[in-house]
C-alpha cells in the first residue's frame, strides 16, 4: 500500500506543478511577453488557486518521496527503468511548460542576450540593455535589474548559445535554456543510476530523477545548478577510469556556478586515498584547476568582482549574528563553521580510518564538504540542495533521505512566489538555519558509524557503494 501511495503522490504532485505553470501568468508564472513555443492557456489565475496548486505539489511530493524511500527498503518497489522513464518524461512535460518559482530564467535569457550582443555580461546589468529598447531586456523582471551575472563561464556559454539561436525572443530564448536543464537532469539521473549499486538505484531516482521537488527547481524553474550537478556526478562517474578526467569534469562544476568549487576540491582527496595516491590526486587537481581557473582567467576579472559583490550582499545573509559580525568577520564566521561542519562529517563517516589504511574512501569526501558548504552558506534556496541529493544516493546513511527531502520541501514552500513569502530572512526564520543544522548533527550522530569503526570503502579507484549488504553503514542499528 505505501508503494501505491507513493507513486500517487508523486504523481498528483507533478500534475498540479504542471497546473499551476500551464494555467498563464500569475504569482508563480513571470510574465515574458509572448508565450510560444510553451504550451499554456495565457489564462491569469488567482492567487488563491496560485498559493493551493504550489503548496499541494511541495507537500504532496515531499511525502510521496518519503513514502517511496520507506517503501523501497521494505517492500519491492516499481524497476528502476521505468522511475528513469517516468523522470524522464515528467522532465520533457516540465520542458514544454513556462518557467515558473523565480525569475531567475528570465535574467539568464538576458545575460545570454547580453552576451550575444558583444557585450560583457559581468559588467552590463539587465537594466543596462533595458535602457536601450532591446526587445529581451525590456521584458527584465523587478529583482536583479542592476546585478550582473554571477555564474561561470559555462553557464555564460550555456546562455549565449540559447540567446544567439533564440534571436530577440525571450520565450525562444528560455525555451531552449529550459530543454538544455532538461536534458542535464536526465543524464544526471543515468550517470547517478550507474553509480550507484543495485540495491539502491530505487532510491536515487526517487532522491533525484522521479522526485517532484528537483524536476520544479531544476526543470521547471530552470536552474543553472542542474548543469553543476551533472557535471559534478560525472566527475565520480569518471573517477573510476581516470583522476585526470574526474578534475576536468568537477572543474566544469565550478565553472558553471563558483559554490560547487568546494565539492570539486574534494575530488582530489577522491582520488588520494587508496593506491598511487599522490599521482592520481596530482591529476585531478590538474584537471580541476585547468577548467575551473582556466575558464574564469578567460572571463575576467569583472567575474571575480560579479561574484564577490553578489556574495556581500547583506539582505541574503539569513545566519542570525550580530551585527558587529556581519560587518567585519562574517566570511571568517562563516568559514570556521563550514570547516567545523565538515571536520565533523569526516570523522563521524569514518575518513581518518581509511588515511591509515590506506583505503579507498569513495564519494565520502564529496559529500562531506557538499553537505558542509551548503548547509552554512549565507544563501538559503530550495534549488541549491541539488547539489546534496544526488550525493546523498552515492551513500548507505539512508536515515539522512528524509532530512533532506523535508528541508527541501520546507525551503521550497518558504520561496515559491505563489504563497507571497518572498523575503525570507523578514520571517523571523534566520533561526531555522540554525535548527537545520542541529538537527542535521544529531541525524549524522545517530545514523554514522561509532569512532572506533572504519568507512565503507570501495575498491581502490572506484567510487561505488552500497552494492550489496544492508545498505547501512557498520554499526547502525
Amino acid at each position: 500500500m505505501s508503494r501505491v501511495f507513493s507513486l500517487v503522490m508523486l504523481g498528483v504532485s507533478l500534475v498540479a506543478t504542471s497546473a499551476a505553470m500551464v494555467l498563464g501568468t500569475s504569482d508563480a508564472v513571470p510574465y515574458f511577453g509572448s508565450t510560444s513555443p510553451f504550451l499554456t492557456f495565457g489564462g491569469s489565475p488567482s492567487h488563491a488557486t496560485v498559493v493551493f496548486l504550489t503548496w499541494f505539489a511541495a507537500i504532496s511530493g515531499g511525502a510521496g518521496t518519503l513514502t517511496g524511500l520507506h517503501a523501497a527498503r521494505r517492500e519491492r518497489f516499481v524497476s528502476p527503468v521505468r522511475l528513469l522513464l517516468a523522470g524522464a518524461v515528467a522532465a520533457l512535460v516540465l520542458a514544454l511548460l513556462p518557467p515558473a518559482g523565480s525569475v531567475d530564467m528570465l535574467n539568464y535569457a538576458i545575460y545570454g542576450r547580453i552576451t550575444d550582443l558583444g557585450r560583457d555580461p559581468y559588467s552590463t546589468t539587465p537594466f543596462l540593455l533595458s535602457r536601450t529598447g532591446d526587445p529581451v531586456g525590456v521584458l527584465l523582471p523587478s529583482g536583479w535589474q542592476r546585478v550582473p551575472t554571477v555564474y561561470g563561464p559555462i553557464t555564460t556559454a550555456v546562455q549565449w548559445g540559447a540567446a544567439h539561436l533564440g534571436g530577440n525572443s525571450m520565450a525562444h530564448i528560455l525555451f531552449l535554456l529550459k530543454w538544455g536543464n532538461a536534458v542535464a537532469f536526465v543524464a544526471t539521473g543515468v550517470v547517478l543510476d550507474r553509480l550507484v549499486g543495485a540495491r539502491h538505484r530505487v532510491r536515487a531516482c526517487l532522491l533525484w530523477t522521479l522526485n517532484p521537488i528537483m524536476l520544479f527547481w531544476m526543470v521547471g524553474s530552470g536552474h543553472a545548478d542542474v548543469y553543476a550537478v551533472f557535471f559534478l556526478v560525472l566527475a565520480l562517474w569518471a573517477m573510476r577510469r581516470s583522476a585526470f578526467l574526474a578534475g576536468l569534469s568537477g572543474g566544469a562544476a565550478a565553472a558553471v556556478k563558483a559554490s560547487f568549487l568546494f565539492p570539486a576540491a574534494a575530488l582530489v582527496l577522491v582520488a588520494w586515498f587508496g593506491v598511487s595516491r599522490v599521482r592520481r590526486a596530482g591529476s585531478a587537481a590538474l584537471g580541476v584547476l585547468l577548467v575551473a581557473g582556466g575558464g574564469y582567467l578567460l572571463a575576467g576579472p569583472s567575474a571575480i568582482h560579479s561574484l564577490s559583490t553578489r556574495l556581500g550582499r547583506k539582505e541574503d545573509r539569513y545566519l542570525p549574528v550580530p551585527d558587529y559580525v556581519l560587518n567585519h568577520f562574517y566570511g571568517v564566521w562563516m568559514l570556521l563553521l563550514a570547516v567545523a561542519l565538515v571536520a565533523f562529517l569526516w570523522w563521524r563517516s569514518g575518513l581518518p580510518f581509511a588515511i591509515w589504511q590506506r583505503a579507498s574512501a569513495g564519494p565520502l569526501p564529496v559529500v562531506a564538504v557538499a553537505f558542509g558548504t551548503t548547509l552554512v552558506s549565507p544563501l538559503q534556496y530550495p534549488w541549491y540542495d541539488a547539489m546534496l541529493l544526488p550525493l546523498l544516493a552515492l551513500v548507505p546513511y539512508e536515515r539522512l533521505d528524509g532530512f533532506v527531502v523535508i528541508r527541501g520541501v520546507v525551503l521550497g514552500v518558504m520561496t515559491l512566489p505563489g504563497v507571497r513569502v518572498s523575503g525570507y530572512q523578514h520571517l523571523g526564520v534566520r533561526w531555522v538555519d540554525l535548527a537545520w543544522l542541529a538537527v542535521f548533527v544529531v541525524a549524522v550522530w545517530r545514523c554514522s558509524r561509532p569512532r572506533s569503526t572504519p568507512p565503507v570503502v570501495a575498491a581502490p579507484g572506484l567510487v561505488s557503494v552500497g552494492g550489496g549488504g544492508s545498505g547501512r553503514p557498520a554499526g547502525e542499528r
